[in-house]
């Protein structure tokens, strides 16, 4: 049941990875929603487009996806993807106030997002201060790609071994103590968004200032590689691997860390309770990289409880012109869970993707191809439907004066 409508669903049980199995399901259904890893939705998309089944999936859209969009048009199905938290909401909140910016006749000059989720952990005992609301994989995983922006119209990259060095800090109110990184392109949107004429284009994610600082240690001491291994002869304890990143010297550990890594005591305090100057081994049969052993612990220490509470913030900033006047516009999302199994990341993500599906099924969503909610008949019923049920974003609209002749 969503909203005053009521579906008949019909539970069936099988195994996703065994493809006979879901193509089954698939043909007998009237939609698919597409809550599986990155591989698996490409061979589900396949069957879909086969069987002219339409996907709902709130995973990013990615270039094999993108490879199957003449596919999914001659076959007369969508492929709505983008259809989580971040991309997800963005896309719908950004994309309305864009739309009706440029409606009116307005001239977007500059333009920045911001989003994340984070699990606060007041406990003793934990300097982070905090747990994450994503997976940690995620994490180890961010800024590997393309990482540039457009900033007062200079194109600016950052290599991922400084993305977490070069942060920005967020100037609002909701956002104290907390930086934004520039992970991913966000040129991207400049394109997808119709924002030809702004100088500043910009997605950032958000997390907390402290983790960053003792995150960007890891990455800079080589600690997130995924791709070399350790041979440690059966002594592979975290304080030894941790040892052989810093240069030898016979100053304690912790003195060579502030010296070469630049980390404070709370820096090596915090890496000292994830268990990184632990001399266990761990578990057998794990092919040891800095990145596993790194992610064994965070899994093991930073994972959140079932009866943790997370919170999601989402900001968009925009500047424009109307009328040779300039304009300040500022739409904010903070959002706290209940427990986990009610958490806000999960109320994002699970109703940006139902509203979509029931839209979907009701008619109001009618168009086929490969899609984003970037349009107009796609993000409307979902904004909509949103706003009733609790998720809507505080909105400001400030007119700041007469804009310089230069800039008209």
């Amino acid at each position: 049941r969503l909203g005053k409508e009521t579906f008949a669903l019909q539970p069936e049980i099988f195994h996703i990875a065994k493809m006979p199995e879901c193509e089954q399901a698939i043909k007998k259904s009237d939609l698919v929603i597409g809550m599986t890893t990155d591989i698996l939705l490409l061979q589900v998309a396949d069957a879909c487009i086969r069987y002219r089944k339409s996907l709902i999936a709130p995973s990013a859209l990615n270039r094999q996806m993108v490879a199957r969009k003449a596919a999914a048009k001659e076959n007369n199905v969508l492929l709505l993807m983008d259809c989580g938290f971040s991309p997800g909401l963005d896309h719908i909140t950004a994309k309305k106030a864009i739309d009706n910016i440029h409606a009116k006749g307005g001239k977007i000059t500059s333009f920045r997002t911001y989003s994340g989720s984070i699990v606060i952990d007041d406990a003793s005992g934990n300097p982070w201060g905090m747990k994450l609301a994503e997976p940690v994989s995620e994490l180890l995983n961010l800024g590997r790609q393309t990482n540039r922006f457009l900033l007062g119209g200079q194109l600016q990259h950052i290599p991922y071994h400084r993305l977490f060095e070069r942060t920005e800090s967020i100037g609002s109110d909701h956002l104290e103590n907390t930086v934004a990184i520039h992970a991913g392109d966000s040129l991207y949107y400049r394109k997808v968004y119709g924002l030809s004429n702004a100088h500043t284009v910009i997605k950032g994610k958000l997390m907390p200032r402290e983790f960053v600082h003792t995150w960007d240690i890891l990455v800079r001491l080589g600690l997130t590689d995924s791709t070399s291994k350790i041979d440690f002869s059966g002594d592979g304890a975290p304080q030894n691997i941790l040892a052989a990143f810093v240069p030898y010297s016979e100053s304690s550990l912790e003195e060579r860390l502030q010296q070469y890594g630049r980390a404070s005591r709370d820096d090596i305090e915090r890496l000292r309770w994830l268990g990184l100057f632990d001399a266990s081994i761990p578990e057998e049969g794990v092919d040891l990289t800095p990145a596993t052993i790194v992610q064994q612990l965070l899994e093991d220490k930073l994972s959140p409880l079932t009866d943790d509470r997370d919170h999601v913030i989402m900001e968009h900033q925009l500047s424009y012109e109307f009328r040779e006047e300039c304009y300040e516009f500022k739409a904010t999302l903070v959002s706290r869970g209940e427990k986990l199994r009610d958490g806000a990341l999960a109320k994002a993500v699970g109703l940006t993707c139902a509203i979509a599906a029931k839209s979907f099924l009701l008619g109001s969503i009618t168009v086929k191809g490969l899609h984003t909610p970037v349009i107009r008949e796609i993000y409307d019923p979902i904004l909509n439907e949103l706003s009733d049920l609790g998720v809507a974003f505080h909105v400001e609209d400030k007119k700041l004066g007469e804009a310089e002749p230069a800039l008209r």
